[in-house]
């Protein structure tokens, strides 16, 4: 039985900016996402405010007023106008945003439902360094069900934690999402060895949203918005400039394995390996590790680099 599900990724071109410039370009985004039929759209990481003149003028006054110039409330007219259109498309639409929470913020990705409503929300459990300073870390890592499957969402750094997308696969994800800044010509080994292999190794599509820079353009290497299927295959991606990544996953088109080798008989191989875990000798995953000399330590690593400007502005 097959579940086809068309992704639309935003690929968006990192400028300078006015805050509301950018989200205007970004609801036209989601807008050519729709109009194209994609069921599910994902933005990049904190794309609403990511390097507009705002944001980097209020990182001067610091954090607070970061989250005064840049955070958004469930109730902030851009979120609604991202809900409408999530409505008028019939579509899941998935922003990543500063989000208030009283005093304090999360970097959160909102999953907003074909009729507009807010599904569920994922924030961000593994905080890069420098972060801590604008952001809450997230404390839970579940799944969100939506008419289109269960989505895991990670969110940048997140996905240097292979236990995150373990727990997903296990709480019975059908799709990955992964919501980044990344873009650099360094990270080219995340695209071209860990994505597809977090894809094989949990049986699993991935969807990635992301930024491409100017300067990559001649270098024609950026490592933007891609969809994987299942296989670790390349369904679309290699856009160079910005736009919406279009490609059409099969849910149900997972990885095979044999049941006993030299046997015909062939079944699912991520259920098939999950059977065959062994839970009490991982241990270890779930416990702290003593810290030892090498180890940096946060709070003073970012005492050390006060000129750095946060990575979230």
């Amino acid at each position: 039985m097959a579940r086809p599900i068309k992704l639309g990724m935003v690929n968006l071109l990192l400028c300078q900016e006015p805050l509301a410039q950018r989200r205007q370009r970004l609801a036209a985004l989601i807008e050519a996402a729709g109009r194209a039929g994609c069921q599910i759209v994902l933005l990049p990481e904190f794309a609403d405010h990511h390097c507009t003149f705002e944001a980097g003028q209020a990182a001067a006054a610091g954090p607070a007023a970061v989250r005064r110039v840049a955070g958004l409330e469930l109730d902030s007219p851009w979120l609604e106008l991202v809900a409408g259109l999530a409505a008028r498309y019939a579509m899941v639409v998935i922003p990543d945003v500063l989000l208030l929470c009283g005093e304090s913020a999360t970097n959160s990705a909102l999953v907003y439902g074909p009729d507009g409503t807010l599904l569920g929300s994922y924030a961000k459990t593994h905080l890069a360094p420098g972060e801590a300073r604008m952001c809450t870390a997230g404390q839970s890592i579940d799944t969100i069900a939506t008419p289109f499957g269960r989505l895991g969402l990670l969110i940048c750094w997140d996905i240097h934690f292979p236990e995150l997308t373990r727990v997903h696969e296990l709480q019975g994800a059908d799709l990955l999402l992964w919501t980044s800044m990344r873009q650099v010509e360094s990270e080219e080994i995340l695209w071209r060895a860990v994505l597809p292999g977090r894809c094989w190794e949990h049986s699993l599509p991935l969807g990635v949203s992301t930024y491409v820079t100017r300067h990559q353009v001649p270098l024609r290497r950026p490592m933007a918005a891609t969809v994987f299927n299942a296989f670790g295959q390349v369904v679309a991606g290699g856009l160079l400039g910005e736009g919406v990544v279009q490609g059409t996953i099969d849910l149900d088109d997972r990885p095979q394995d044999r049941r006993y080798w030299g046997r015909p008989d062939w079944v699912d191989a991520g259920r098939y390996l999950r059977r065959y875990r062994r839970p009490e000798l991982y241990g270890i995953l779930a416990a702290p590790l003593p810290p030892t000399e090498t180890d940096p330590d946060v709070e003073s690593e970012a005492a050390r680099y006060p000129e750095l400007v946060d990575p979230v502005i």
